[in-house]
């Protein structure tokens, strides 16, 4: 028979995981476009820097050299693999950022007994703290007062 504590605490284990998979695609989603913005710019100075110089005066050598400025410029891959690489970085880079909610979150969906309510108890305890401190203020120093 399932207790009521057992579905409370599964609760905030489900409740807690969303909150952090939900802030962690958001983080992804930001730092996809802008490393995408930033490869395509990498790539078109590396281009531009490459087409101002030449190691001869030849007239074949700068029309090939034109048209694969052209080519690496306007390549779609640069963005996409871009984009990938910010969303797996960003991705996993709040994940860590969020460590211990995620640890108590699986604690409390995982856990037996014990270990479950000690997840959930974590877990409130941990977002009373964060809503204390980000949401009202509490023992952050402003930076007005520096």
């Amino acid at each position: 028979m399932v207790s009521v504590a057992n579905i409370a605490c599964k609760t905030a284990g489900i409740a807690g995981m969303s909150a952090i998979v939900y802030d962690a695609y958001a983080h992804a989603k930001h730092h996809s476009a802008v490393d995408a913005e930033e490869l395509s710019a990498d790539v078109f100075e590396n281009a531009i820097a490459a087409t101002r110089t030449n190691a001869d005066a030849s007239h074949v050598t700068g029309v090939m050299q034109k048209k694969l400025t052209n080519l690496r410029m306007h390549n779609p891959i640069i963005p996409v693999i871009g984009k990938i690489k910010g969303f797996v970085s960003g991705f996993f880079g709040s994940l860590a950022d969020n460590i211990v909610p995620t640890v108590l979150s699986a604690i409390a969906l995982g856990g037996r007994g014990f270990m479950q309510k000690a997840g959930a108890i974590g877990l409130v305890g941990y977002t009373l703290l964060k809503v204390a401190k980000e949401g009202f203020g509490l023992g952050k120093k402003s930076p007005i007062d520096e």
